[in-house]
């Protein structure tokens, strides 16, 4: 594929991933993975890459979308923080384990948490 191409279809993803995420508060990251993946993945060094940088693009989504949210009244509830300071060292230690785990076992709990939520929000 050329490169003009995978730049575009790069640019639809990230406006799909920005859409998900504003509309759903959540999603976006998945739609990235599977297009740094899919479009990328030959010139990535490892499949976990595609994570990392899926990472970095929904930082700055996550927060316009935040914004946007509070704009609109729907700021963050009182009980957010016992919520964030986990969420932050989660992500600090997802982040030191990224590279320590196999990609293949990664692949697997990226797959089983889609499919969690996908269950999850049929049936709940």
């Amino acid at each position: 594929m050329r490169e003009s191409a995978k730049s575009i279809l790069l640019a639809t993803a990230g406006l799909v991933s920005g859409l998900v995420n504003g509309l759903l508060g959540a999603g976006g990251g998945i739609i990235a993975v599977y297009a740094l993946d899919g479009l990328l993945g030959g010139q990535l060094k490892d499949r976990r890459d595609a994570f990392s940088n899926a990472l970095a693009v929904m930082l700055p989504l996550s927060v316009v979308s935040a914004a946007e949210y509070s704009l609109r009244g729907a700021g963050p509830g009182e009980k957010l923080g016992i919520l964030v300071i986990p969420a932050v060292l989660g992500g600090l230690l997802g982040g030191i384990l990224l590279y320590r785990i196999k990609a293949r076992w990664l692949r697997l709990l990226f797959s089983a948490v889609v499919v969690w939520s996908g269950v999850s929000m049929l049936t709940g």
